[in-house]
C-alpha cells in the first residue's frame, strides 16, 4: 500500500501538536533543547521512588476492569468496583501481534526508509510487537522525515456500552511533544466515507511510564458509542534530525465492550470524600468506591496523613501548613499560610465591634469577624444588578492585565499555554513549557495577581475558574492557593488542600470562591502555586482557564 503524501492524509492524522509558546518555564531558545541522550536512547525522567511507593495513578493501574486504582499517599490503592460479575468484557478487537495478524489491519509509511512492521526485539507479551523504524537499523534515524500509520478494520461500536481502546506503549522516542508525534485516530464512518475524525490519544497524554517500558494506556471511545469507526495509529518524526531513537512498540491492542452507560453519579473523585482520613475514595463508573487506608486501635485519635513539610530536613523558613499555624494573636496583623510559610501584613482594617467598620454605604451590611471587618451585599432595590464580568481567557496569548510574579527566580512562572484549554486555544499555566512538567532542584513558587477588582455593594459576587491539577497526591506540598489582596492585606480565600488528593484527578474542574465579604470593596485576586520543596516527580502542573467575576441577586 502506498503512503498518502502529508497533503493528502486525513488533517487529524498529522496535526501538529503546539509546543507551548509561553509557559512557566525556560526561556524561548530551551523550547529546541534535546533533552534526551539520543546516543543511549535515554530520557530525563524517574517516575517512580523507592520500597515500591507510587508518584502517580498511572503507576498503580493493573489492567484489571474489576478494580479502580489510584496513587494514594504514594501507596497504590485498588478499589473493587461494587458489581457481582464487574460487568463482562466483550472483546471488539484484538491483536498481540505474535503470529498470524488479524485480517483488516493495513500499514502505510511515508517512504521507504522506516515505516511500521512486527518485530520480535521487544514485546510486553512475547515474542512480537507492532515497531515502527527500520528494522535493520532498529531506529528511525534515516536522515529523512518518516512517517507510518497502521489502520485497523472497521469496528461497530454498540450504543449502550462503555468502550476501551487500551494497548501496552513503549516509547523510545524524542520526549519534546513537538517532534515524534504519535497519536490514535477515530475516524467515523458513514455511507462508506469518513465524516468526521476525533484525536483519542495523543503524545501528551502518555504517562512517563511509556518513556521507560511498556505501560498500559488507554482511551475511552464512549462518545462514538453506536458509531462505525476505523482506528489509526500514526507515528511522524516531523523533520530528518535528531532522530538516533529506537522508535515506538505497541502491544495487547484491545478494543473492549464493558459495561452498561451509566447515568452520571460523579464527576471528581472530591465528589466522593467522606472526610475520613483513613478511607479513600473515587469516583468511578459506578459510582463513589471506597476502601481503608489505615488501621487505628479504637482510642488513637485519627492523624492527618499527608506528609507534612515542617517536618522535612529542608523545611521552608517559618514553616506551616494552615493559616491557624502563623497565627500570632495581634489583631494589628493578619497571618496566613502562603504555600508553606506564613506571611504578615498588617490589617488595614482592625475592629472590635460592628461600628468600627461602617462604611456609609446604603447596600452594604458591615461586621467585624475576629477583629477583621468584613462587607456583605445587600439586594435592595437598586443596589444589585445580575452580571459576568470575563476578567482573563489568555486566548490571544497575553496575560491580559494579569501580574506575574517569580518569586525564587527558578524561571518557573505562570504563562499562557497552549496545550491545555477550556476556552479558545491558551490557558494560564505553571510548568516547563517543553517537557510540560515543574520538576526543579530548587522550590518553585509564581503568583499572578489580577488588576483591581471592584466588588458590586449589592448581591452576592463570587471569582470563578477553571482548574487542572496533576501534581503530587500530598496536599501539603505543591499547593495551590487563592488569596485577596485588599489594602495591602493578604487574606487565604481558598486552597487546593480542601481537594480529595490536592489535585483535580487529571480533568478540569471548574472552582468558585465567594468574594461576599469584600462587597463594595476594592480588591485583587492572586493565584499563587508553590511546590514547597524541590519537586522531583515529573508531574504536569497547573492550569487555570476562564477567569470571571459572577454577581447573582438571589
Amino acid at each position: 500500500m502506498r503512503f498518502p503524501t502529508l497533503s493528502t492524509m486525513a488533517p487529524a492524522a498529522l496535526a501538529l501538536l503546539a509546543l507551548a509558546v509561553g509557559g512557566c518555564g525556560s526561556d524561548v531558545k530551551s523550547r529546541f533543547t534535546q533533552l534526551d541522550n539520543p546516543n543511549t536512547g535515554e530520557h530525563d525522567f524517574d517516575g517512580t521512588t523507592a520500597d515500591g511507593e507510587c508518584l502517580t495513578s498511572v503507576q498503580c493501574e493493573d489492567g484489571d476492569l474489576c478494580t479502580e486504582n489510584r496513587c494514594v499517599d504514594r501507596q497504590c490503592v485498588a478499589f473493587t468496583l461494587p458489581t457481582a460479575e464487574c460487568c463482562e468484557t466483550e472483546t471488539l478487537f484484538e491483536d498481540s501481534f505474535d503470529g498470524s495478524g488479524q485480517p483488516g489491519v493495513s500499514f502505510a509509511q511515508l517512504n521507504a526508509d522506516a515505516g511500521w512492521s512486527v518485530s520480535k526485539e521487544r514485546a510486553a507479551s512475547p515474542p512480537g510487537a507492532l515497531y515502527f523504524g527500520d528494522p535493520a537499523r532498529q531506529s528511525y534515524n534515516t536522515g529523512d522525515h518518516v512517517a507510518g500509520v497502521v489502520t485497523l478494520p472497521e469496528i461497530k461500536l454498540p450504543s449502550d456500552r462503555e468502550i476501551l481502546f487500551s494497548l501496552r506503549i513503549y516509547a523510545l522516542i524524542e520526549t519534546n511533544p513537538e517532534f515524534d508525534k504519535l497519536s490514535i485516530e477515530a475516524d467515523v464512518i458513514e455511507s462508506g466515507t469518513v465524516s468526521a475524525t476525533k484525536t483519542v490519544l495523543d503524545k501528551r497524554q502518555l504517562p512517563v511510564d511509556a518513556y521507560q517500558g511498556f505501560a498500559l494506556v488507554t482511551a475511552h471511545l464512549d462518545e462514538l458509542a453506536g458509531r462505525t469507526v476505523v482506528l489509526r495509529i500514526v507515528f511522524d518524526s516531523v523533520d530528518g534530525s535528531n532522530n538516533n531513537y529506537e522508535g515506538v512498540y505497541l502491544d495487547d491492542l484491545r478494543v473492549l465492550a464493558s459495561c452498561p452507560i451509566p447515568a452520571g453519579v460523579c464527576a471528581t473523585d472530591d465528589e466522593c470524600d467522606d472526610g475520613d482520613q483513613c478511607t479513600a475514595s473515587a469516583c468511578t463508573e459506578l459510582g463513589c468506591v471506597t476502601t481503608t487506608i489505615c488501621e487505628l486501635p479504637d482510642d488513637e485519635p485519627v492523624t492527618h496523613v499527608d506528609d507534612s513539610p515542617c517536618s522535612a530536613p529542608d523545611a521552608p523558613a517559618d514553616c506551616c501548613v494552615s493559616d491557624a499555624d502563623c497565627e500570632d494573636g495581634d489583631q494589628a496583623t493578619i497571618n496566613v499560610c502562603d504555600g508553606a510559610t506564613c506571611t504578615l501584613t498588617l490589617n488595614p482594617d482592625g475592629c472590635s465591634a460592628a461600628a468600627d467598620c461602617n462604611d456609609s454605604d446604603q447596600c452594604t451590611t458591615e461586621t467585624c469577624v475576629e477583629g477583621v471587618c468584613q462587607f456583605a451585599g445587600t439586594t435592595g432595590a437598586g443596589c444589585c444588578v445580575d452580571g459576568v464580568e470575563h476578567l482573563a481567557d489568555f486566548d490571544n496569548e497575553t496575560l491580559q492585565g494579569i501580574y506575574v510574579t517569580d518569586n525564587f527566580e527558578t524561571g518557573l512562572f505562570w504563562r499562557p499555554d497552549p496545550t491545555r484549554a477550556t476556552s479558545g486555544r491558551f490557558s494560564l499555566y505553571c510548568g516547563d513549557p517543553v517537557r510540560q512538567t515543574y520538576a526543579n532542584d530548587a522550590r518553585v513558587k509564581s503568583s499572578a495577581t489580577t488588576r483591581p477588582l471592584e466588588i458590586p455593594s449589592g448581591g452576592r459576587t463570587a471569582i470563578s475558574f477553571d482548574l487542572w491539577k496533576k501534581t503530587r497526591t500530598t496536599r501539603n506540598y505543591d499547593v495551590f492557593t487563592v488569596f485577596v489582596l485588599r489594602d495591602g492585606a493578604l487574606q487565604t480565600a481558598w486552597s487546593s488542600k480542601s481537594l480529595t488528593d490536592g489535585t483535580t484527578g487529571g480533568a478540569w474542574q471548574r472552582i468558585t470562591v465567594p468574594l461576599d465579604a469584600y462587597a463594595g470593596q476594592s480588591v485583587q485576586v492572586r493565584f499563587v502555586f508553590d511546590s514547597v520543596d524541590a519537586p522531583t516527580g515529573l508531574f504536569e502542573g497547573v492550569y487555570v482557564d476562564s477567569i470571571a467575576l459572577d454577581t447573582r441577586c438571589n
